[in-house]
């Protein structure tokens, strides 16, 4: 099964995501910022991160930024739940490379098709 990186400063969220990950399968990892997200990409190579925007130290959006320019092949869900008038993070989340999007709250039902989508072997690049 996938190995999926879980990037939120929210302990609840965390344990949330956790527990229905890993009920269908999945391998999971947690990072509190975006700085210790990159040093668990570089060291773990999970498949799939689930990245909050607004996090401490590095926020989603330059995390995103700085995957962009690696080699890292790490799908990216994107998620966020502070909206701003006038300013659409998961819309930018999405210009600067994420591969999807998930505004909180959401389902657990909408998650796993996000997840499933983005790990689905045909979403994959061939070798």
């Amino acid at each position: 099964m996938p190995l999926v990186l879980i990037a939120d400063d929210n302990q609840q969220i965390c344990g949330w995501l956790r527990a229905i990950l890993e009920a269908e399968g999945h391998r999971v990892l947690e990072a509190a910022d975006g700085k210790e997200a990159m040093a668990t990409i570089e060291r773990e190579a999970p498949d799939l991160m689930i990245l909050d925007m607004y996090l401490p130290v590095q926020d989603g959006l330059e995390t995103i930024l700085l995957l962009h320019n690696s080699p890292s092949r790490i799908k990216i869900l994107a998620i966020s739940g502070q909206p701003l008038p006038g300013y659409d993070i998961l819309k930018i989340a999405t210009a600067f490379g994420a591969h999807g999007a998930l505004e909180k709250p959401f389902s657990r039902d909408a998650l796993l098709q996000q997840v499933q989508n983005l790990v689905s072997p045909a979403q994959q690049p061939s070798v």
